[in-house]
């Protein structure tokens, strides 16, 4: 007589099991079903709004400030306050801007950009800016590194001339520009270019349309080739 008693005992427990994960599973049910219904209700936002937003370290040092402008607490340049996000050292110092892009900044000055510009600035320890791509609103595309003084190497697209290419500058002052060597292409040319820092152009490779390549060379000093 144990062996049916067993069974019915075994039954029991499988009755009790069931019902609980009915009930579990109801009130899971339940739970999606307001979960469902607030996120379609009248007034719910689905998206969201602020001013800014200010990501700080472990140490509470802002290091991300995103905004239009971004937050000024606790960066250190003052004068780039566009719509973009900026990445900053320990010391508050700039070293990535994402979006609107400020004049560059070297050596502690601002300094006029030609144009108005969106894209991805880098910066070096200091807080100058040494790289960037970016697109101006004169019609030129750049994508550069940059020394401590000024443009160093760059690819460029110019809508306005019609050139596209490479450019290599010599290392200078703030504010003065040496370009050593250039390579691209402009209507049916395609040409590199040789420069010195007081001569201007020395020697040029070009092809031009149909035309049989030409090197053309000048001593310093000499006047430029018609």
């Amino acid at each position: 007589m144990s062996e049916p008693v067993d069974t019915e005992l075994r039954i029991a427990r499988l009755e009790r099991s069931l019902a609980r994960h009915r009930a579990g599973l109801a009130a899971l049910g339940l739970v999606a079903i307001g979960v469902a219904v607030a996120g379609f209700a009248p007034g719910t936002p689905n998206v969201i709004e602020a001013h800014a937003i200010r990501i700080v370290d472990a140490a509470g040092k802002p290091r991300i400030l995103i905004g239009a402008p971004p937050p000024a607490e606790g960066r250190e340049r003052r004068d780039g306050q566009t719509a973009s996000i900026v990445v900053l050292d320990d010391k508050g110092k700039d070293r990535v801007i994402l979006g609107e892009e400020p004049d560059p900044r070297l050596g502690g000055k601002s300094y006029p950009r030609v144009a108005g510009a969106y894209g991805l600035v880098l910066h070096d320890q200091t807080g100058s800016e040494r790289g960037a791509m970016s697109w101006l609103d004169n019609g030129r595309g750049v994508i550069a590194l940059d020394r401590s003084g000024g443009d160093a190497v760059a690819m460029i697209v110019n809508e306005k001339s019609g050139f596209a290419g490479f450019t290599v500058n010599y290392a200078n002052p703030v504010g003065k520009y040496a370009e050593g060597i250039r390579l691209g292409t402009k209507g049916d040319t395609a040409w590199l270019s040789l420069e010195d820092r007081a001569d201007g152009e020395r020697a040029r490779l070009a092809v031009e349309g149909a035309e049989a390549p030409r090197l053309i060379t000048r001593p310093a000093g000499a006047p430029p080739a018609p």
